[in-house]
């Protein structure tokens, strides 16, 4: 299938949950961001809600993108065989991509202790493991490590994916922060907050659905090379 005909159809199957989703995270991480400047900055002195804060941040943090790439996941899959609703899919996927995601960040922690690159790198190669998890059948069936899964192939695809990465996790984010955060938030500017989640959502789907089909043909081409040597 042409890449932008199933672009299309990934956000017209999943672009208004994905779109309620990112407004409610965008939404809640101005609102903690502003409560904690404004803890920092008390004549009383930083309060205990700090760390409230900062833990409710961290959850957030972690929550959104799992869930935001089962959905991107769920839209890409063929609707006529798909056999479970996004609601179900997600608690059929949610609870393993949390494991796999956590030791993947334990992993990356224990190298970024060392510097900051060897840290880098490791995230870097666990990139590809929500694909793992969702889509090897190798996986599901217990004879694949999602880690050891996700470093072979960034490894063997490692500049393309570097540069979806780099374009869509660093530049994009970088200048839509730096230009215009302050229009983030709903209830001041809302035609402009609206705006930048629809186009944070687009963004997802597209840099989501790139390493998608990255996965999905080295998936296709070392399933044939396997059946070749049977």
């Amino acid at each position: 299938m042409n890449f932008f005909i199933r672009n299309f159809l990934i956000l017209k199957r999943i672009g208004l949950p994905l779109f309620v989703l990112t407004l409610i995270y965008t939404s809640l991480d101005q609102v903690l961001t502003i409560n904690t400047e404004a803890a920092m900055q008390s004549p009383n002195g930083a309060n205990s809600l700090i760390w409230l804060y900062g833990f409710v941040s961290l959850v957030i943090g972690i929550s959104f993108p799992i869930l935001g790439v089962l959905v991107v996941i769920y839209g890409g899959q063929n609707a006529e065989t798909s056999e479970s609703g996004l609601l179900q899919y997600i608690l059929q996927h949610v609870n393993q991509m949390s494991i796999e995601i956590l030791r993947s960040w334990g992993k990356t922690l224990m190298w970024s202790l060392l510097f900051i690159l060897p840290g880098l790198w490791k995230y870097l190669e666990y990139t590809m493991i929500p694909f793992v998890v969702t889509m090897s059948k190798a996986y599901e069936r217990g004879d694949e490590d999602a880690l050891v899964a996700s470093t072979h192939l960034v490894r063997i695809k490692l500049f393309k994916i570097v540069i979806i990465l780099l374009i869509f996790h660093f530049i994009f984010p970088s200048i839509l922060t730096v230009f215009f955060d302050e229009y983030r938030l709903v209830w001041r500017t809302p035609i402009a907050a609206l705006g930048l989640t629809l186009l944070d959502v687009y963004l997802f789907i597209f840099s989501t659905q790139l390493l998608m089909e990255i996965f999905e043909n080295q998936n296709q081409r070392e399933v044939s090379n396997a059946s070749a040597h049977i």
